[in-house]
C-alpha cells in the first residue's frame, strides 16, 4: 500500500511540476557559507580560534615532557584534549549560528525587495531537494548582498595553563615535623574568552 500512494505521489509531482513549483526560489546554503565574504570570515575565525587552542595544548605537553608515561600526565593530556575538542566544536557552532542569522536576515530582506518582481512565494534551502531545476536557484543574487554583510562573532578563546589545585595537593607528599617538601604543582589548561 505504502508502494502505492508513494508512486501516485511521484506521479503526481511529475505532471503538476511546473505549478508546484511555481513560486519557488532555491538557495545553497552551504555555499553561501562556505563561498560568501562573512563565510570565509567565519573560516579564519574558527582558524584563529584552532590555534590559540592548539597553543594551549602544545604548552600543556611542553609542561609534562619528560614525564608523559605518568598517570598524572597522562590524565591531564586527555582532558587537555579533550577540552581542546569541546572547545572547538563550541566555536565552529557559534560561527555557524552567526552566518545563519546573518543569511536569514538577508534572505528576509532580498525576498521583501524582489518577491513581486519574480514571483516567489517561498525561498527554500536547496539541500531540501534531491535536483531541482537551475531556474529556481537564486543563490547567486543572495551571495551578492551577504557578500556586503560584516557579521560579529564571537570572542575568541583564550587558553591559560595553570596549577590544577587537587591534582597539586594528591601528587604533594606529605609534610612530616622538621623536613620540607614540595611537587611541581599539576597543570591542566584553563579557558577564557578575549575580545
Amino acid at each position: 500500500m505504502r508502494l502505492i500512494s508513494w508512486t501516485i505521489l511521484l506521479v503526481l509531482m511529475v505532471f503538476s511540476n511546473a505549478a508546484w513549483a511555481e513560486g519557488l526560489a532555491v538557495v545553497d546554503v552551504e555555499r553561501i557559507f562556505r563561498e560568501s565574504a562573512p563565510g570565509k570570515a567565519g573560516e579564519t575565525h574558527l582558524g584563529q580560534a584552532r590555534d590559540i587552542l592548539q597553543k594551549g595544548l602544545d604548552e600543556l605537553r611542553a609542561f609534562y615532557k619528560g614525564k608523559e608515561d605518568t598517570a598524572e600526565a597522562k590524565a591531564a593530556l586527555r582532558e587537555g584534549q579533550a577540552a581542546l575538542e569541546r572547545q572547538f566544536s563550541a566555536d565552529r557552532l557559534a560561527v555557524r549560528q552567526v552566518l545563519a542569522a546573518t543569511l536569514e536576515n538577508v534572505v528576509r530582506v532580498w525576498f521583501a525587495v524582489n518577491a513581486k518582481n519574480l514571483t516567489i512565494s517561498a525561498i527554500i534551502p536547496a539541500s531540501s531537494f534531491l535536483t531541482y531545476s537551475p531556474a529556481l536557484d537564486v543563490t547567486d543574487a543572495v551571495m551578492r548582498e551577504m557578500d556586503k554583510e560584516k557579521p560579529v562573532f564571537h570572542a575568541l578563546p583564550s587558553v591559560t595553563v595553570k596549577a590544577n589545585p587537587q591534582a597539586a595537593q594528591e601528587s604533594s607528599p606529605k609534610a612530616t615535623p622538621g623536613k620540607g617538601g614540595s611537587a611541581a604543582p599539576a597543570r591542566t589548561p584553563s579557558r577564557s574568552r578575549t575580545q
